[in-house]
């Protein structure tokens, strides 16, 4: 019933699945990658959690001013 009903979709919806999926991929591997850098500052440089979050906060924070643009709707 799955694949019959795969089958039906029109290829925007398998399109909108697609890149869906390749979100869910990136997030898993930039979250991944994050926890690695996370556990490497903790261990190895002595470096507080709350500290590296903090960090991570205002590096984000830097980010969006630098580049407001990326907070604009296309």
């Amino acid at each position: 019933m799955v694949l019959k009903s795969l089958g039906q979709l029109e290829e925007h919806a398998f399109f909108v699945l697609f890149i869906a999926f390749v979100i869910v991929l990136f997030w898993h591997g930039i979250w991944g990658l994050a926890d690695t850098a996370e556990q490497y500052a903790i261990n190895r440089l002595h470096v507080k959690k709350t500290v590296f979050n903090v960090g991570t906060i205002i590096l984000v924070l830097l980010i969006i001013a630098l580049f407001p643009q990326i907070l604009l709707k296309f």
